[in-house]
């Protein structure tokens, strides 16, 4: 695809995201499959002036696999990484030191497709919603427990007492990641606390689009014990299965989708970030608060569900209930 077409929202990352300018040494990282897309990023950070440099990773398919000591130190030499990568690599300890270096870490995930940097989520208004983002981060560290409950039968509890909310408000920073469009306010809830049943109905990032029948996650004592129902719900089991360890089914993460300019398209940043819609993650959360370090972290997507904090609705269907500036 045209790389001019690109441009556009390159620039978005580099300039308005990135805050890139002469003063910046920016790493761009990449991999064997999403190298038609930096030569958009290669050009938006030289038109602002900074220090450009690129590096080429193996990559993988497998969302939080552990990157190399030797990415680890160029990332902590850079002052702003645009992980422009395949897998998703916030959840590693890589990232994770990089953002205490002082480092801004831009992550985005699934930017192997051709069309990445035209994506409808793009043309979200960032200033605008970063103050709602702000508001739900800040009551998810204010709270002490969660609840999910939904149409389709999900009704799931978790402690959250002591967790730091997480504003993911595309803008790079110090204290936690950029994913681009993919806006959201999440934390990791208390490990071994999360009891209930979540009822999948929308998507497994990396996994599928739920199309055959919602997917259906028994959890016991913050752990899931059983996954259950059509062909999406064999394919996720079968897929936590392959990685041979535990804690991949620790609920990981609880987040609320951000960007009213996403829809369900069967990529990570766009149903992630569909505005209103829940995430409950199974897998690592070590590095976004929690303690567990797994093989993997995925995220399932539910619409249509309601979460309250410490009892009081918070978030109804797309219906944001509590006041922002």
């Amino acid at each position: 695809m045209n790389t001019l077409l690109k441009l556009k929202n390159a620039r978005k990352v580099v300039k308005l995201l990135g805050n890139a300018g002469s003063d910046s040494q920016v790493l761009v990282l990449y991999d064997l499959f999403t190298d038609h897309n930096v030569e958009a990023l290669a050009i938006a950070l030289s038109e602002a002036g900074a220090g450009v440099h690129l590096m080429q990773i193996e990559g993988s398919s497998r969302h939080g696999r552990q990157l190399s000591e030797i990415t680890a130190q160029a990332m902590k030499a850079s002052d702003l990484v645009i992980g422009l990568t395949r897998a998703n690599i916030a959840h590693t300890q890589a990232r994770q030191e990089a953002t205490r270096a002082g480092v801004g870490v831009i992550v985005l995930p699934e930017s192997h497709q051709g069309d990445f940097f035209l994506a409808e989520g793009w043309e979200a208004d960032f200033v605008a919603l970063r103050p709602q983002i702000e508001c739900l981060a800040d009551a998810f560290t204010q709270a002490g427990t969660a609840r999910v409950t939904s149409p389709d039968g999900t009704n799931v509890t978790m402690s959250i007492a002591g967790r730091r909310g997480r504003a993911l408000h595309g803008f790079a920073n110090t204290v936690d990641i950029s994913a681009g469009y993919c806006l959201e306010a999440s934390l990791a809830p208390v490990e071994g606390t999360a009891e209930g049943v979540i009822v999948v109905n929308a998507s497994i990032p990396g996994v599928s689009l739920i199309r055959d029948e919602p997917v259906r996650i028994h959890m016991e004592k913050g752990m899931a014990v059983a996954i259950e129902g059509g062909a999406e719900a064999r394919m996720f089991s079968d897929l936590l299965k392959s990685f041979n360890d535990p804690l991949v089914y620790n609920l990981g993460e609880l987040g609320v989708g951000m960007n009213p300019n996403c829809v369900l398209d069967g990529t990570m940043l766009s149903d992630e970030s569909v505005y209103g819609s829940i995430q409950l993650a199974l897998g690592t959360s070590a590095y976004i608060g929690g303690t567990v370090k797994a093989a993997a972290h995925y995220d399932t997507i539910l619409t249509d569900a309601t979460l309250e904090l410490d009892g009081r609705a918070v978030l109804r269907g797309r219906d944001l209930l509590l006041e922002y500036v």
